[in-house]
């Protein structure tokens, strides 16, 4: 029966500790509905005290459907149900976020509000196997590092001490189905979670069933390859604590060069999350970011980098410093100005801006070697449709004044010119159907009226 062979896989894998006050989240889906009934069932064996909350988003007009459900079940298993209704799309547009983040910001607020309230010492939710390869897949695709690639952990240590548990992690939801079908047990089902113009829907009942279906089991490896990544993870994790311990590279808004440099490539990554997470957090940094951040440590001082925040990530002589977007703006001129880049995923619907002192690339054209200096005998940049033409030859056909030729910025690679600043871009450097990531380059000249 099902039922047993999930109540021993809770026994070995669950992570639940006999005599635990254990809060469930439970929204009425499958999955929740299986794991309060098993809590249910091994409630008297391991001396559990049980609660469920349930969250009604106020989104859906099924809701209030769902919530009598909750109230109905709870009712029958003689476990205390907390309902909390919430305005989640007054909430959304109040804090800035898309509605699926505003409710599981709220939804975790409230966990721990009642957890708190209850004195549990675990919060349990429902995932399964699926969400873990659903997860998995849906971060690799948007370029996730080793921590995103290792999808959703089993157990995660939460404020007050409380743990949150996922004990159904490695069974697949048609063994849930399947156990509640035994039960004659009901569930609900939310018909938005249907709706395969949602890539997590797209990934969910369109490509994970063809990977299955080419591929058998390939959910549960892929879950088993999240595993892996996930202690690869902490590893890698222990060695960035390490590093900030022994070294003590970070120091307030800037960070040590010369320690970044003694350390791989993948651990200065890990250095500069433990970075941003100090100076305004990490949300919306993405693995690209990463990248052009460890890129800084080869250019020269004034180089920059746009990131999330309306911060800049500035190279200096011995540190990297963060500064915000204003600050660096109302900063006294120098002899070069400070140059930034922020990077996003290119779309064909974006349209390109014109502005003088700020630019639309193609960033696979950067290399670690683009700087920013004024112009040089030699300089180059190609021409549409082929060829090149040197810049002097452009500064005179062009008939700028050659008192100011001297006083032209430009933005290179070698001789290989991309941006001469304020006046055209190299076509190389254009952006294209086959541009994957946007590197949009300001310079920061104090009379810049954007």
């Amino acid at each position: 029966m099902e039922k047993e062979r999930l109540l021993d896989l809770l026994r070995k894998e669950g992570r639940i500790r006999p005599g635990s006050v254990c809060l469930c989240a439970l929204s009425g889906g499958c999955d929740s509905v299986s794991l309060v009934r098993l809590l249910a069932a091994l409630r008297e064996e391991w001396k559990l005290t049980l609660y469920a909350v349930h969250i009604n988003h106020g989104l859906r007009q099924e809701a209030e459907a769902d919530e009598q459900f909750c109230i109905r079940l709870c009712h029958d298993l003689d476990i205390p149900l907390i309902v909390y209704r919430e305005n989640i799309r007054t909430l959304a547009e109040k804090e800035g976020l898309s509605e699926e983040e505003a409710g599981r910001k709220r939804r975790y607020e409230r966990f721990l509000e009642t957890a708190g309230q209850f004195g549990a010492d675990c919060i349990l939710t429902g995932h399964h196997l699926d969400d873990q390869a659903e997860t998995v897949l849906f971060h690799l695709f948007r370029g996730s590092g080793l921590k995103g690639l290792g999808g959703i952990r089993p157990e995660q240590a939460l404020d007050q001490g409380i743990r949150l548990l996922r004990p159904l992690l490695s069974v697949p939801r048609r063994q849930l189905e399947a156990f509640l079908k035994e039960e004659k047990a009901g569930w609900r089902e939310d018909a938005s979670n249907q709706d395969t113009r949602y890539r997590r829907n797209y990934i969910r009942h369109e490509l994970l069933p063809a990977i299955e279906e080419a591929f058998p089991g390939a959910a549960a490896r892929i879950a088993r390859t999240a595993g892996i990544l996930q202690r690869s993870d902490d590893y890698l994790e222990r060695e960035t604590s390490r590093w900030l311990r022994e070294k003590r590279l970070i120091k307030g808004p800037e960070i040590r060069l010369d320690a970044l440099r003694e350390v791989d490539p993948l651990l200065q990554q890990r250095l500069l999350r433990a970075f941003f997470l100090e100076n305004g957090g990490v949300k919306d940094i993405s693995t690209v970011h990463y990248e052009a951040a460890v890129s800084l440590l080869e250019k020269r001082s004034g180089a920059a980098l746009s990131l999330p925040g309306d911060r800049i990530l500035l190279r200096e002589q011995e540190d990297l410093r963060i500064v915000s977007r204003d600050a660096l703006k109302n900063a006294a001129a120098e002899e070069t100005p400070i140059w930034s880049v922020r990077l996003f995923p290119y779309r064909k619907d974006l349209e390109i801006p014109d502005k003088t002192y700020t630019k639309w690339v193609d960033y696979a054209i950067m290399s670690d070697h683009v700087y920013l200096r004024r112009r040089e005998d030699g300089d180059f940049f190609y021409l549409p449709g082929g060829g090149k033409k040197l810049l002097a030859r452009y500064l005179v056909d062009n008939k700028i004044p050659a008192g100011k030729r001297n006083e032209i910025w430009v933005l290179a690679d070698g001789p290989h010119v991309l941006w001469v600043v304020g006046y055209r871009l190299d076509a190389a450097a254009y952006i294209h159907e086959n541009t994957r990531t946007v590197a949009e380059i300001t310079v920061h000249i104090r009379e810049e009226s954007q």
